[in-house]
């Protein structure tokens, strides 16, 4: 529907302006009425044209921020796993040099070489 109501209006805006032209009766305004014509359809056209842009770059704007907000959910998720995978890591990885210095102490403790100041 917003396709064909600026083309349609034109047609009619330009069917109007040829009537009135040529009922007009006085050739003395001729060239003000075709002045005052060929500014009523630059307006129109322009207008319309305008207004084709405009919603043309909103529609684009709509799919660039969707398509930006789906990127950012999936680099949030990746980065979620990624920080819960080395959470885990560093969990194994100080429970094995926690477990490897609790072994050094016993045995330096069973020997009989306990750490004292």
């Amino acid at each position: 529907m917003k396709r064909i109501f600026p083309p349609a209006l034109l047609a009619i805006s330009i069917a109007a302006a040829s009537a009135s032209i040529a009922l007009a009766a006085p050739p003395d305004n001729h060239g003000a009425d075709v002045s005052a014509v060929a500014k009523d359809v630059t307006i129109v056209i322009d207008g319309s044209h305008g207004k084709a842009v405009s919603d043309l770059a909103k529609a684009h704007g709509a799919e660039v921020s969707l398509a930006a907000r789906a990127k950012g959910a999936a680099n949030a998720a990746a980065g979620k796993a990624k920080g819960a995978a080395a959470a885990a890591a560093g969990e194994a990885n100080g429970a094995a040099a926690s477990e490897s210095g609790r072994l050094k102490a016993a045995t330096a403790a069973a020997a009989g070489q306990a750490n004292t100041p």
